[in-house]
């Protein structure tokens, strides 16, 4: 297999919003009503024959291409609609007696008119039937992702396949832009496919929980490939039990020649307590509840717990000077100073974690840090996040949105260029794996995305679709944290874990938004820049 083409695979499996990628840029059998670009004369298969052919027919001039410099433009005019609305407190940016914003900002780009040049241009439907497909910015396995659709998105797509780029299979280019190497995951018809057969849940982008979330209550829990007899529903737990019996929670390998025989063939793997999964679909068979996940399998719904998430929300931010803000981060009594010793003595009044006090001053008393309001309460420092006013680094523009994350406060602010809009709080990462410090910039956007085999907490290391992931360091991410609500203390292994609202909001207030019905997207789509995260210490 071509390189570029098993990268390309394993980039599908890495960046998979939640679902698995299986061969769709694999080549198959060309389908018999395609009309196909023919590369080269003498139908040379090498990449480096058909890359230029690609290329030139990639840069022919059509209505897309025209539209590119409108697409951009439409999308800064809606950010500049959407900052007027941050201008006015209105929109995303009005807040409730308690401060939180009441509606969530917009994930997707407004729609593209799809016109009768498009339709000339765009005469075939497309359908993601399985795993997920990446969108490049031209028909080259090298050149950018700019985005990445997830099974049952529908797509207008062009008339003839164009060869080359390193696609065995061929490119197809798709409106509003970008093209895709197609294969087993996308089906091309004359008429929308049917997408009766796709038992896969759409996230829901007005939630902050964008999908059903459960949790595996039980260590050595089966998931099977299809529903299972009570013959082998009994062997699989018998298996499963011989396992912690003898390795404890030590997972057990996938592949069949490496796990135990008495292991039956309908299950695909077993989960400890800890992991998360999203569910599609309930069904009773044998007279038992099985819950079918996004990923296809089925597992019994009594050793699963339904999972809510945190309901706490950051503050949007109003006025002429909004910051310092400080957040409650433990719970301990208010003091005051008593006697002309100015000694301390509890006050009886102790604030709620995670919410806002108006504290007005940093006192030092004898070793120790206060936080001081106007009635001359106070609080140690360390039971305190300051969300503080930080001035605009070089290189981020005056109408720029970016965001500020305070590794010493846990907290989060998010800037229009000087003008601070919302702040949170949140939980980084601790030793060894501590968030990055620096500049950084926003390398892509995924609506959910699973996290496999990293240490996310102490107990759970497997989260399908983890929600509102937003990547800016490799492989470290803001994104929504359902699985605990500890904001304002130190707690993950690099990532900025936030509630599900405040990710979900975060979400759509950074650049570049999704296409409208992608699953992710990356800079450079419809013309967007990459939002900046500046963290410090």
């Amino acid at each position: 297999m071509d390189t570029r083409r098993a990268l390309e695979i394993f980039g599908g499996f890495m960046i998979g919003a939640g679902v698995t990628v299986a061969g769709y840029e694999l080549a198959g059998p060309r389908p018999a009503s395609e009309d196909i670009a023919v590369a080269t004369d003498d139908d040379d298969d090498s990449a480096e024959a058909g890359v230029g052919m690609a290329a030139m027919l990639a840069e022919r001039p059509t209505a897309a291409d025209a539209d590119h410099e409108q697409l951009a433009q439409a999308a800064k005019d809606q950010r500049a609609s959407e900052d007027a609305d941050a201008g006015t407190a209105t929109g995303p940016y009005a807040a409730d007696p308690d401060g939180h914003y009441t509606e969530f900002t917009k994930v997707f780009y407004e729609p593209v008119e799809f016109t009768d040049e498009h339709e000339q241009e765009f005469p075939k439907h497309g359908l993601v039937s399985a795993g997920a497909v990446i969108v490049r910015e031209r028909a080259d396995l090298e050149s950018a992702r700019i985005g990445m659709l997830r099974a049952g998105a529908r797509v207008r797509v062009d008339a003839e396949r164009t060869f080359g780029g390193g696609c065995s299979s061929g490119w197809h280019k798709i409106f509003p832009e970008g093209w895709i190497c197609i294969g087993a995951g996308l089906e091309i018809a004359e008429t929308a496919p049917d997408d009766g057969s796709i038992d896969v849940a759409w996230p829901n982008v007005d939630e902050a929980m964008p999908l059903d979330y459960w949790r595996v209550n039980h260590d050595g829990t089966s998931f099977f490939h299809r529903l299972p007899s009570y013959s082998e529903q009994d062997r699989a737990d018998a298996a499963a039990q011989a396992w912690l019996a003898a390795k404890g929670r030590e997972p057990m390998p996938l592949e069949r020649d490496k796990r135990p025989s008495e292991v039956p063939a309908v299950v695909k793997e077993y989960l400890n307590a800890g992991y998360y999964v999203t569910i599609t679909s309930e069904h009773v068979h044998a007279k038992r509840h099985f819950l079918k996940t996004n990923r296809g399998v089925y597992a019994r719904k009594y050793q699963l717990g339904t999972k809510e998430g945190s309901d706490f929300r950051g503050q949007v931010l109003t006025g002429e000077d909004p910051l310092p803000l400080h957040f409650v981060v433990r719970e301990l009594e208010l003091q005051t100073r008593v006697g002309d010793m100015g000694m301390l003595e509890g006050s009886g009044e102790t604030l709620e974690r995670r919410s806002t006090h108006p504290f007005v001053r940093k006192v030092r008393i004898g070793d120790y840090d206060y936080y001081e309001d106007e009635a001359g309460k106070l609080l140690r420092a360390y039971a305190v996040g300051e969300a503080a006013k930080l001035k605009r680094p070089p290189g981020i523009e005056s109408d720029e949105h970016w965001i500020h994350v305070d590794l010493s406060e846990q907290t989060l602010v998010a800037y229009i260029g000087d003008r601070p809009v919302f702040a949170t709080l949140v939980s980084t990462g601790k030793e060894p794996g501590m968030t990055p410090v620096g500049v950084h910039r926003v390398q892509s956007k995924f609506i959910v995305t699973s996290m496999r085999d990293q240490p996310v907490e102490d107990e759970a290391y497997s989260i399908e679709d983890v929600p509102w992931t937003q990547y800016f360091s490799n492989n470290v991410a803001l994104h929504g944290a359902f699985w605990h609500g500890g904001f304002g203390l130190v707690r993950s292994h690099g990532c900025v874990n936030l509630s599900p609202a405040d990710a979900r909001w975060l979400f759509g207030f950074t650049e570049p938004k999704l296409p409208d019905g992608w699953a992710a997207a990356m800079p450079g789509v419809m013309g967007s820049e990459a939002s900046a995260i500046v963290v410090t210490e």
